[in-house]
């Protein structure tokens, strides 16, 4: 069984989790795929946009990612979304410059076109969307886009640039996903190990 996580600052809190269900590994060194405590279980690192691919193939049993990324799968999904983890939870936000300039066909920059055409579709606003990969605020600075979609935290970044944010999307976290098929060939491991991340994460709420 193959157990993807993502890089980054998620990586810790997900681990630690692992370690309270009993699946631990060391993740120092520059192995792309590791052994656990577990025999049986591996796990890999990547990229958080990789994960759902690496699932919806069957190449990984199980992965943890965020609601913002699988929000953006337009292929047919081959995997449940099982578990909130409540880990990184921040919100996707419609957010402008103060010194906006209304139009009639608005400009949206965003890591997020799916979400964001959902959006303004919901709103029956017509709307033109550009995808960045980098600092999505520096767009309506520069004149590039009247409004923004990207995921928020404190604000703080977006005050720090004379944005405001100006309605929340969605409330977002990390989610765990397990393939369809290995539901079923590996349904009473999966299920066990479902069940004592339900254990643990109910367990560190009360503390």
């Amino acid at each position: 069984m193959l157990i993807v996580l993502p890089k980054g600052r998620l990586l810790k809190e997900i681990k630690n989790l692992l370690e309270k269900i009993g699946v631990s590994f060391e993740d120092s060194s520059r192995k792309l795929v590791m052994d656990t405590s577990v025999k049986g279980i591996k796990v890999a690192i990547l990229r958080s946009w990789d994960i759902p691919k690496f699932v919806n193939k069957g190449i990984a049993d199980m992965g943890f990612v965020g609601k913002d990324v699988l929000n953006e799968i337009e292929d047919e999904e081959n995997f449940y979304e099982s578990l909130d983890m409540g880990f990184g939870r921040c919100r996707l936000s419609l957010a402008a410059y103060e010194k906006m300039n209304n139009s009639n066909k608005p400009v949206v920059a965003t890591k997020y076109p799916v979400s964001a055409k959902a959006f303004f579709a919901s709103k029956m606003q017509n709307v033109e969307i550009i995808k960045l990969k980098g600092a999505i605020e520096i767009a309506p600075i520069l004149g590039l886009s009247d409004y923004i979609v990207d995921l928020v935290q404190t604000g703080n970044t977006l005050k720090e640039n004379g944005l405001s944010e100006l309605e929340v999307i969605q409330d977002i976290s990390t989610r765990l996903i397990i393939n369809k098929s290995s539901f079923k060939t590996n349904n009473s491991k999966i299920e066990r190990l479902v069940l004592s991340m339900k254990d643990a994460l109910n367990e560190n709420s009360k503390n």
